[in-house]
């Protein structure tokens, strides 16, 4: 295959901790060639959208403990040679991480113009659009913890009044940037939301506190309505927030519910690889943009999942 990967600019990644380059790596093994582009070079030439794809080289890592290392240098780029139309690859990879800004979605309009019907998309960009990491989850409120979305400063008090305790959450937020636990007896609550509502001018996500959240919580790895792979994340030091992921884990019956019901909604969206943050028995976020942990399952025993990834990508593209 021909894989194309947009993502950040490669100086801003880690190559011991990126999931992109587990994924390229994986690709690599199998011997398929991996081209790379940023969000910034997609371009439309006569309604075609097009990069400057550079074919990747990674060089070999290995495991110290758990965690990968990599080499220095740990790539090599070969020169671009003009735009390449997209719909010419077998599957692109849209892997930019967030925020889900402007720019992010001129990126999705973009590759809009590459057919699915020949390039397997990895996700598909209207789908991208239609389930936002913080408030897609909310269509299946039966699987959710007490949810409010709202900038009603006066109703997110009520609503950590009556839990007791919350998490509140920016709705264009990631990685646990600005996400804040409210307490219904700490006397800075209000003026907590006071600023997360920039004076209720728009609206924050508040959720109650699961009390198993205090272990942290569960990133599912699915890919096309499957799950393949699921690893426990705890929490950080003196943090009520999860870090990288701690250990392996199974799929409980919980687990496999959640998994089956969002499944024909991610089919439907194009949806292929997406992330389920799970904890105890409650879903909490559906990631879609650049799904993480892939690299640091490689040192928790689930070696195969890159692996496993890039060939249902395989088997995606046969089949067209």
């Amino acid at each position: 295959m021909r894989i194309g990967i947009v993502l950040d600019p490669l100086e801003r990644l880690d190559p011991s901790g990126d999931s992109s380059l587990a994924l390229i790596e994986a690709a690599q093994a199998l011997g398929h060639e991996s081209f790379v582009a940023e969000t910034r070079e997609l371009t439309l030439v006569d309604g075609r959208t097009c990069a400057p794809l550079r074919r990747i080289h990674l060089a070999g890592g290995h495991m110290q403990g758990p965690r990968w290392v990599a080499p220095d240098p740990w790539c090599t780029l070969e020169p671009a040679g003009g735009l390449t139309a997209l719909e010419t690859l077998d599957a692109l990879l849209f892997r930019t991480d967030p925020p889900v800004d402007a720019r992010y979605l001129w990126a999705t309009y973009l590759l809009d113009r590459v057919d699915p019907r020949r390039t397997v998309m990895v996700n598909d960009p209207r789908g991208i659009r239609a389930a936002n990491e913080k408030l897609f989850a909310l269509r299946f409120p039966e699987l959710m913890p007490p949810t409010i979305v709202t900038a009603d400063g006066g109703l997110i008090r009520s609503f950590v009044d009556t839990h007791g305790t919350a998490v509140a959450k920016p709705i264009d937020g990631f990685a646990g940037r600005g996400v804040l636990r409210l307490q219904a007896d700490d006397p800075n609550v209000a003026s907590i939301v006071e600023v997360m509502t920039a004076r209720g001018a728009q609206p924050i996500v508040a959720q109650a506190w699961v009390a198993a959240a205090s272990g942290g919580n569960k990133r599912i790895l699915v890919y096309d309505g499957d799950a393949v792979g699921a690893v426990n994340r705890p929490v950080e030091p003196r943090d009520f927030r999860t870090g990288n992921p701690g250990a392996a884990t199974d799929l409980g019956a919980r687990d496999l519910e959640i998994v089956a019901r969002l499944a024909p909604s991610l089919r439907e969206l194009g949806l292929r690889l997406v992330g389920l943050d799970v904890i105890g028995d409650s879903l909490i976020e559906v990631n879609v943009t650049s799904p993480g942990g892939i690299r640091q399952a490689l040192g928790l025993g689930l070696a195969e999942l890159a692996r496993t990834v890039i060939q249902r990508i395989e088997a995606d593209c046969q089949r067209r």
